[in-house]
């Protein structure tokens, strides 16, 4: 359930998505109701088709995950305890309450592991071939939430790559129109952001994640609107990359760790 778009790409750029499906193991194919896996408790609606999208129009590596985030959250710590939800919309999930370690372990194995590695496998290609890779992680928000409206169209979530981050604010801005959250609706410092910590941050790779509101990814003509309003964007980070160097970014050397992802992750998330 994990699928990598445009592998043969040497472009130094890796859009990562992953909540871009609500796909779920056969053995669990009755455990979710549709209506919840077809909610944003599912999936991050839209995201998976802009992740598509903007990998074919740039050409780029892309790695999504198509199981749904019901089942394991792949951008959640292994000790976070939402990485399995025990409730959504105020209801229980009783496909996620009081499971055996064993079961546990076995999402972890068959979902959770092969994600990442997919995606350190994608950054020890490209840093293998070319220059240090740019990390786009591919979000999206509900437009409501605990009954308050949220009025951003697009929010850029951030920690310690603030560079790339208001590169990207100012270019949204620019738009008449978008409003742009700055680490809003969530913040990019927040410990739910797990991927972008693990794979960008530790190694030094320049990084953005972006949200964009559901509504305003329901069709495929909203998806190819913001296709048209992000490439620009992109395109224009990926030819700063190439005339100047980020010191703050570019200290650590990469640490690929593809074969050993499971057990390297909880020794990061120890230290």
């Amino acid at each position: 359930m994990v699928v990598r778009s445009c592998c043969d790409s040497t472009k130094p750029l890796l859009l990562v998505c992953e909540h871009a499906g609500v796909g779920v193991p056969e053995s669990l194919s009755n455990a979710y109701p549709e209506s919840l896996l077809s909610s944003h408790y599912g999936c991050d609606i839209g995201a998976g088709k802009l992740a598509r999208a903007l990998s074919e129009r740039l050409q780029a590596s892309a790695v999504l995950a198509h199981y749904s985030r019901l089942v394991i959250d792949a951008n959640r710590r292994l000790d976070d305890p939402t990485l399995l939800l025990g409730t959504a919309n105020g209801e229980p999930v009783a496909a996620n309450i009081d499971l055996p370690a064993i079961d546990i372990d076995a999402r972890i194995q068959d979902l959770y592991v092969p994600f990442h590695a997919a995606v350190e496998a994608e950054l020890q290609r490209l840093t293998a071939v070319g220059p240090p890779p740019l990390y786009v992680a591919i979000h999206s928000f509900t437009p409501h939430l605990a009954d308050q409206g949220r009025p951003w169209h697009v929010g850029v979530m951030w920690d310690q790559d603030e560079q790339t981050a208001r590169h990207v604010i100012n270019g949204l801005r620019a738009h008449d129109g978008i409003v742009v959250g700055d680490n809003q609706p969530y913040s990019g410092r927040a410990s739910e952001d797990f991927s972008i910590d693990y794979h960008a941050e530790r190694n030094g790779f320049a990084n953005v994640a972006l949200e964009i509101r559901q509504d305003l990814l329901a069709t495929d003509s909203q998806v190819a609107t913001w296709v048209a309003r992000l490439l620009p964007l992109i395109e224009s980070l990926l030819v700063r990359s190439e005339t100047q160097t980020n010191d703050a970014l570019a200290v650590r050397e990469f640490r690929p760790d593809v074969l050993t992802f499971e057990s390297a992750a909880r020794q990061w998330l120890a230290s």
